[in-house]
């Protein structure tokens, strides 16, 4: 039994009305359907001035400040305060877009561009742990695997909706309208979250002392010393790894291999969405989730499984079923071991740890993407997806072997009221 699961009873959460938890639940997803309209329409103008190596430069840079500033974000999360933390993020990011919106009217250049991806990551590294850190302190731990469930149907909604409303905010009023309009989206997000109740954290609690990168640190010795934390956290980090990598290099190069053409690989991009979906839909549904860390550890095995037969399909509807699979364990594990964590961490030390997370998922990208692509390039498809496969394993042998992880135990969901 964790920490979190004897203690988890004793928390005091703030008497929430069901309309301000919806106002976030659905402010939330507002807010990562402005995310696609930004880096769509960022993309499209970086194109427009310096072709497709401008593009990739300036997502990039947005890419490696949020992760390098993701530690000292959660940091400073935990010191200000989740909510504070993630209201300003929004407003700075409404405030940033408008500042966009009228380069983008004068005409953008790259380097204009850079600065507004650099500035826009290193906002994101604050977003990030803020709002994950959010939820133990606005619903009870019991409460957790539902709501952080939801919030991964949101996400999954906005990936659907954000970039072909991008791609028509693009086409109607070009990059500066696109801006405007994602303004406007994190601007519902701020109202959403002064509507938030949440469980005050005192400062003593808040305050572990000394400068904001001994506190890093202190949070990330307080992650590696807890095994389950550790394990969890390694875990989901091969898991992504393998899986952004197989995502955004293997899948395009599978379906130009294959002759599926982008209409084949958007096909991919959506059974994974689906089976993200249905993963989550389970979860919400089911009340009591038995074993938690041999299920996560099963479900990156059968991720290393599906992976691995990705070369072996012989027809898109073959592949597509795999990729409806590997889209399920990804949302499975996501969904079971952010709550796991959040409900095994001190209020105190939320967003450091919440940071960790991100870095684990968010974080890993750019890394995974060049690994894959390297591999690909070098040795092949068939390498490629056995290699993300053995990640998997990795991830799955972290748990298995891991005593506290497989004997996490999780309070039932409580029944709505």
């Amino acid at each position: 039994m964790t920490e979190a699961t004897k203690t988890s009873s004793a928390v005091v959460t703030p008497n929430q009305p069901r309309w301000r938890l919806l106002c976030w639940l659905t402010a939330e997803p507002i807010s990562l359907i402005g995310d696609q309209i930004f880096f769509l329409a960022i993309a499209w103008t970086a194109v427009q001035e310096a072709g497709p190596a401008g593009a990739g430069l300036v997502l990039a840079a947005g890419a490696v400040p949020r992760a390098l500033f993701m530690l000292l974000g959660g940091t400073l999360v935990d010191r200000l305060g989740p909510r504070r933390v993630a209201l300003s993020s929004d407003i700075l990011r409404a405030l940033l877009m408008l500042a966009a919106a009228v380069i983008a009217a004068a005409g953008a250049t790259i380097p204009l561009l850079l600065a507004l991806a650099l500035t826009f990551g290193v906002i994101d590294a604050l977003f990030y742990p803020a709002t994950n850190a959010l939820a133990p302190l606005v619903v009870a731990h019991e409460y957790l695997v539902r709501v952080q469930n939801l919030r991964a149907l949101g996400t999954r909604a906005a990936v659907l909706i954000g970039a072909p409303l991008g791609g028509l905010l693009l086409a109607i009023g070009g990059p500066s309208t696109s801006f405007a309009v994602n303004a406007a989206t994190f601007a519902v997000s701020a109202v959403a979250l002064t509507a938030l109740r949440i469980r005050p954290v005192v400062a003593e609690q808040r305050d572990g002392g000394g400068g904001v990168v001994r506190q890093a640190m202190q949070g990330l010795r307080y992650a590696i010393g807890k095994p389950v934390i550790r394990n969890l956290l390694l875990m989901v980090a091969l898991l992504e790894f393998a899986v952004n990598g197989v995502i955004n290099t293997a899948f395009p190069a599978l379906a130009a291999e294959r002759q599926w053409g982008a209409q084949g690989l958007g096909w991919l991009m959506a059974a994974l969405g689906a089976g993200a979906a249905a993963a989550a839909l389970v979860l919400i549904i089911i009340r009591r989730l038995p074993a938690p860390g041999l299920v996560v550890a099963g479900a990156a095995c059968a991720g290393a499984i599906v992976m691995s037969l990705f070369p072996a399909a012989a027809d898109l509807p073959a592949t597509l079923t795999l990729s409806v699979a590997l889209g399920a364990v990804g949302g499975a594990v996501a969904g079971i071991v952010l709550p796991i964590i959040q409900a095994d961490t001190p209020p105190a030390i939320l967003g450091r740890t919440m940071s960790l997370f991100a870095l684990a998922t968010v974080g890993v990208s750019p890394l995974s993407i060049a690994a894959a692509a390297l591999i690909t390039d070098q040795a092949g498809l068939r390498t490629a997806f056995l290699a993300a496969a053995a990640l998997a394993l990795a991830g799955a042998a972290a748990c298995i072997t891991s005593g506290p992880v497989r004997n996490i135990t999780l309070k039932a969901t409580a029944r709505a009221t």
